[in-house]
């Protein structure tokens, strides 16, 4: 470090060190243009630097509660470590959040060709094949049970489709329920 961005410390005895309070805001105007000039980096973009500036006061505002100044550590070594702490920090993260875009980037561009590789024909073929085996399963269920799916397919409520065939509701729902079990017994045998 050059002696200019040093913080100035008063010629006192150590008594009197101790029993003065120690002034964080005449400190941190001291240390916010080493600060700064520390975290010019080409990594780090300008309108960021600002926020990695506010970081490291906080962090410094933060320790410096429970910092001892009379150690012969000097403090320009602590806020060296947390500077480098915090464009650390935010180099990693910028790192991880690029290669996390990529990685999605990737990822859609290997669904956009699957996507295309699909053949509408292909799906269209099997929903008939789908339709025709329900078709088929629907035949074999009572009366009753077929005009109900019919109405739910319709997008009738369970309530409308008992005021319509003038039945309780509660025997819609037993309907609705058979029919599922009916469909799936028959689709899972039926292969």
């Amino acid at each position: 470090m050059t002696r200019n961005n040093h913080i100035p410390i008063n010629t006192l005895s150590n008594e009197e060190e101790i029993t003065r309070p120690i002034d964080l805001p005449e400190i941190f105007k001291v240390l916010r243009p080493m600060i700064r000039k520390r975290l010019y980096h080409f990594a780090i973009h300008p309108n960021d630097q600002e926020d990695l500036c506010q970081d490291v006061l906080v962090k410094l505002f933060c320790a410096f509660k429970k910092f001892d100044f009379t150690e012969e550590t000097p403090i320009e070594h602590y806020v060296n470590r947390v500077i480098k702490n915090v464009k650390n920090d935010y180099i990693r993260k910028k790192y991880y959040s690029n290669e996390r875009q990529e990685m999605l980037v990737n990822e859609f561009i290997v669904h956009y060709q699957n996507s295309k590789t699909e053949h509408p024909l292909d799906k269209h073929i099997l929903a008939l094949e789908v339709g025709a085996r329900l078709q088929q399963g629907l035949m074999k269920l009572t009366d009753l049970e077929q005009s109900i799916v019919i109405y739910l397919l319709n997008d009738f409520k369970p309530k409308e489709i008992a005021e319509i065939l003038n039945i309780q509701i509660k025997v819609v729902y037993n309907g609705i329920h058979r029919c599922k079990i009916k469909l799936r017994h028959y689709l899972e045998h039926e292969k």
